[in-house]
This record gives C-alpha cells, structure tokens and sequence, in this order.
C-alpha cells in the first residue's frame, strides 16, 4: 500500500518528490528482548523492507536492478528510537526518497504504532550508492532508462 502526499514530513529541504511506500509490519516474539520490547537491531532489518517494497513499487524488484547492473549498498544509516515497541503490535514504515545526488540517494524512514498517526517509534535514514557490477561507481550512460528511472522517483538533486 502506499500513498502520495500525507503527513511524513521530509528530513531536509532537498527532498524532491511526495511519494510515500506504506508497509505494516507485526512485531515477532523473536525480535523482542528479555524486556518484551523490540531490540534496536532489528530497526535497519525493518527499513530494508520498506525500502525492498519502495523499490518494487516505483523502480522494480532490487533483483531486477542487479540484472541490469546496478548495486544500491548502503553507506550510511542512522536511526533514533522515540518509544518502545513490543510483541504483538502493528507498526506501520513510511519509507520516502529524500534526494538523489550524483551516484547517492537518501531514504528517510517514519514509524508509528498501528496507524499512519499513531504513536511514533522511530525515524531514521539510509544512504545508498548507486554501483555497477564491478562494485565501482556506476557509469549513467551504461544505465540508461534505468538512471532516468531513478531522477525521475528521487528528483535531480544535483543542486540540492
């Protein structure tokens, strides 16, 4: 499911396109600690799922952007926790392109309890690179429609 517009408001001013990927997400027993509250290192798994059906939504599957060469790593993460949660709740993942510079994007992550506005648990951010096969900087003229693709879901943020 996935929505344009909506309340998630952009990490920066950079941010170039209004497009949101919704995913809902229940929390497993195996991901909570000795507290019953979710453990912080299942939040970057999380995104990556956000990110997988961003992806599928507006790009195609991750599998198919290998097979025409490009690798999207992550280079960076960063996340901060504003409340717990635990076994059995819903969350609901915001995933939006936040820029697109060069060879790099940004994805910003918002996640609340049960519902859109519910209780926020979490907002962080992945940066990616953008690679060839070689894992060395991919060339834009070997992507072709693939690059013009990406402008086109993350803005041209050359000048942001």
């Amino acid at each position: 499911m996935h929505f344009t517009g909506g309340s998630f408001q952009p990490r920066g001013e950079t941010a170039c396109v209004k497009i949101v990927q919704v995913t809902r997400l229940d929390v497993r027993y195996a991901e909570t600690d000795q507290m019953g509250v979710v453990h912080h290192s299942h939040f970057p798994v999380y995104f990556e799922v956000g990110r997988s059906e961003f992806f599928q939504q507006y790009l195609c599957h991750y599998a198919e952007l290998e097979r025409q060469g490009l690798r999207a790593p992550v280079i960076e993460v960063s996340y901060r926790l504003h409340s717990g949660a635990r076994y059995g709740d819903v969350l609901v993942l915001q995933t939006r392109p936040e820029w697109l510079r060069g060879l790099r994007i940004e994805m910003s992550y918002r996640m609340t309890r049960n519902q859109s506005e519910g209780e926020l648990i979490a907002t962080g951010f992945t940066r990616h690179a953008l690679l060839g096969p070689d894992l060395r900087p991919a060339r834009k003229e070997r992507l072709g429609g693939l690059y013009q693709r990406v402008q086109e879901v993350f803005g041209d943020g050359e000048s942001g």
